[in-house]
């Protein structure tokens, strides 16, 4: 029996040896660095950690899911879904989208002032305003009404949010790995668990619940408290936790509210929107170059032309961009779409360069849309 385990052991330790994980990128980047371009656009590129195991139709369907980025499927959480992936290259573990949206809904940030990290609390130091301006993001959710016409806060229902907001809050409890709470398909694989919740939240007690005492009142409601404290709760039971290795401190910048605002000033001739779009641009840089896996806020269209009737004209996407190149004498930078969208329908001249839902844009198309960007020092 103990020559039977001993040799278990071995093997166990074999696997694990076969498989050395990657070093950790320990190292803060400065919070003011001075920007700028990379000379002659430079090949450059970063990692995403290696997902398993997080769709039951890995490997069974084509395209792959293991193979494609994590899809968001029918949510409207693009924010979420680039943040998980921001936060993924930087600890080098798959997280959970789908935790990361949690946290940032109904987390209490208040947690974050708790935190030993001491970069961390110098981070929050400085920004001082932080709590309001986490509550004026949240504040700004929308519902969906479909199956929902009175548009009550129920989590799945949820849309839009701040990538900046969203970082930051996941410094709270711990990462959850995506094989803990599978994202792949948006809500898809919690699909019953949503059923079971709705129907015990209608039993429920009209109550307090305490999980929720961080939000804002725009996301609590007598209908949907019971719901969205399941959820969490599931959410908790499900998660097995690790401990950050690094803090999350984004660094962030903008040149407009969002894609309409940015629409607006391009229609005005905003001589500010060129010099800003270069700034943009260089944090893009800046970000690759120093192993750090940039988010930008930009319009979907770029991709996937505008059905006439879809009564969305910005379609507001946030995508993070995993490398530079350059090809045909131009500077092309490689973006990773969320949506699960097949490259076949997207625009003539992208979808041949599109490879699951990896899309090399030509700078000039990516600037097009531009607006924001983000990194994790």
């Amino acid at each position: 029996m103990r020559q039977a385990a001993g040799r278990l052991l071995l093997a166990l330790l074999s696997i694990l040896a076969a498989e050395p994980a990657a070093a950790l990128d320990t190292r803060l980047l400065p919070e003011r660095p001075n920007y700028a371009r990379s000379r002659g656009c430079t090949d450059a590129a970063v990692a995403l950690p290696v997902r398993r195991g997080t769709h039951p139709l890995d490997g069974r369907i084509s395209p792959d899911p293991a193979l494609s980025p994590m899809s968001q499927g029918d949510s409207a959480i693009c924010f979420a879904y680039a943040t998980a992936d921001m936060i993924s290259q930087r600890v080098g573990v798959t997280v959970s989208a789908l935790d990361v949206a949690t946290r940032y809904y109904l987390a209490d940030p208040a947690g974050l002032l708790r935190s030993r990290d001491r970069a961390l609390r110098r981070y929050l130091s400085a920004h001082p305003d932080l709590a309001e301006e986490i509550a004026e993001s949240r504040n700004d959710t929308e519902a969906s009404k479909e199956r929902n016409p009175l548009r009550k806060p129920f989590f799945d229902k949820l849309e839009d949010g701040q990538e900046e907001a969203a970082a930051l809050l996941y410094n709270l409890g711990g990462l959850c790995p995506d094989r803990d709470l599978p994202s792949f398909d948006g809500y898809g694989q919690h699909v019953r668990t949503f059923a079971r919740l709705r129907w015990r939240s209608r039993l429920a007690p009209k109550m307090s619940w305490r999980s929720l005492g961080g939000t804002v009142d725009r996301l609590r409601d007598p209908a949907t408290d019971a719901f969205n404290a399941g959820w969490i709760a599931h959410v908790e039971r499900l998660c097995r936790r690790k401990p950050l290795p690094v803090p999350l401190l984004p660094v962030s910048d903008g040149i407009a509210d969002n894609q309409l605002d940015f629409m607006e000033r391009a229609r005005n001739g905003d001589p500010d929107l060129t010099a800003g779009s270069d700034r943009l641009m260089a944090m893009i840089d800046y970000a690759l170059d120093h192993g750090r896996l940039p988010v930008v806020g930009y319009s979907w269209y770029v991709l996937e032309e505008r059905d006439p009737k879809d009564p969305d004209l910005a379609a507001d996407h946030s995508s993070p961009i995993l490398a530079r190149r350059t090809a045909g004498g131009r500077c092309q930078y490689h973006l990773q779409d969320n949506t699960g969208e097949y490259c076949a329908r997207m625009r003539p001249g992208i979808r041949e360069r599109c490879e699951l839902g990896r899309v090399w844009l030509d700078e000039a198309e990516l600037r097009a849309s531009l607006y924001s960007v983000i990194y994790l020092r």
